[in-house]
Order: structure tokens, then sequence, then C-alpha cells
């Protein structure tokens, strides 16, 4: 029997980042205007035999600020997506509805403990030595947050998600003496 199931983690409260979107997409319009401008100001001046350095200057700092603003409007919508498929957890994240980046590929064998964040566990986990890297995929704070430990390609990582209830059952099922489910 195949065992396969996908999520898709949003933010719960988008208003804060819906405002952001609409700022960051006004400032890189702007920016972008002014770089334009004195791009068109640059070639006037070498086509008449002039050079002032001020131009060049405001039109790469205007370009900076849109490139900084297209970059901040993007991030402002992200989803992270879970797809577990016959014990191999796969996690990407999802910017802006069109970009797709694969962040974690992992048997859940590998597991040495799947709890919710609340067990007392976590924060001994959190101080331990030992691990070495940590993977924070997880957009609403609060309740529903899980971590698990794993060692994957010799690196002991921490992994802090907020699966849903059937992807921690799925887990059970591969790696039933490690995964706690609240």
């Amino acid at each position: 029997m195949d065992y396969f199931h996908e999520e898709a983690v949003s933010r719960a409260n988008m208003g804060l980042n819906s405002i952001i979107y609409f700022l960051c997409y006004i400032a890189m319009i702007f920016f972008a205007l002014i770089a334009v401008v004195n791009l068109n100001t640059v070639f006037y001046q070498i086509s008449s035999g002039m050079f002032d350095i001020f131009p060049i200057i405001v039109m790469l700092i205007s370009g900076g600020l849109a490139y900084g603003a297209y970059v901040l409007k993007n991030n402002q919508r992200i989803e992270y997506d879970y797809t577990f498929t016959n014990g191999i957890l796969d996690i990407a994240k999802i910017i802006n509805n069109s970009k797709r980046k694969k962040l974690l590929s992992l048997d859940v064998k590998e597991f040495e403990v799947v709890a919710p964040i609340s067990d007392e566990g976590f924060k001994r986990m959190l101080n331990h030595k030992g691990i070495q890297k940590r993977h924070n995929y997880f957009l609403n704070r609060g309740g529903g947050l899980y971590y698990g430990v794993f060692t994957h390609d010799g690196v002991k990582s921490m992994l802090v998600f907020e699966p849903s209830q059937k992807m921690l059952e799925l887990f059970k099922v591969f790696n039933p003496r490690n995964v706690k489910i609240q």
C-alpha cells in the first residue's frame, strides 16, 4: 500500500503582510522609475560629451532599492509544502505562488524523536551541543508546532515544522517508537 499525503502551510494572519506587499510594490516602481530617468540622463550626458558622477550614483542606489523592494515584496507571500510519500518527507518553500525551492528531503525513519514543542525535550534539544543545523520551516507560532531530531548526511539536525494530525499518524506508521503525538 502506498502512503501519500501533501499539505501546504501558509500564514494564518496575512493583514500586515498584505500591507507590506503593497507598499513594496509601490516602492519598487518608484525607485525603478528614478533609476530609468537617471540612466537616461547618463546616456544624454555621454552623447553630449559631458560627464557627471551624480546621476550614476543615484541610478545605482535607486536600482538597488528597487531590487530590495522586489525581494522584500516576494518574501511576504511564502508557503511551506510538506509532502509525505512512503516514508519520505519532502519540504519545499513556495515564494509568491510561483517559485518553488526544495529545502529538505529525508526518510522518516531517520528521526530520533518527533514531538510537540511543548514537550520537555524541546528546550533540552535547543541547547544540545551535538545539533549542528536547525531547520525552521514554519510560519505560524503557537500550537501545532512540532520538532524532530535527525541525522542526515552525517549531520545531526533539528527540524521545527507544523504538520497536520494526519501527517503525524503517517510518521507513526513508519517510525512508531520515536513519534509522540499530542
